[in-house]
């Protein structure tokens, strides 16, 4: 699956209405952002691709599943969903 990257600066306030440090999300092959993406930032982004190719249409649930499980065991909701950890690890990957 190939991605499409969309950059509209506009969603810039959208998004850091549900996260201050928002950036960009990927939408199935689709990875929307409000500025360009630096090589570590689209390596995160991709890592959602493949997320989303790998489990399609169930991936929101997921997701969602994932930061539910995270908060219950006392974790943040976002920094420690596990589809967040894989997505870092991926940038970490990109950026040595």
């Amino acid at each position: 699956m190939t991605h499409r990257l969309h950059v509209w600066p506009w969603t810039r306030s959208l998004g850091r209405r549900v996260l201050p440090s928002w950036l960009a999300i990927a939408l199935g092959r689709h990875v929307i952002a409000w500025r360009d993406l630096d090589a570590r930032e689209l390596a995160h982004e991709l890592a959602h691709v493949r997320q989303w190719r790998d489990h399609g249409w169930t991936f929101p649930i997921r997701y969602l599943a994932a930061s539910v499980a995270a908060w219950r065991a006392g974790q943040h909701w976002y920094r420690d969903n596990r589809f967040e950890v894989a997505a870092r690890e991926a940038a970490e990957a990109a950026g040595r």
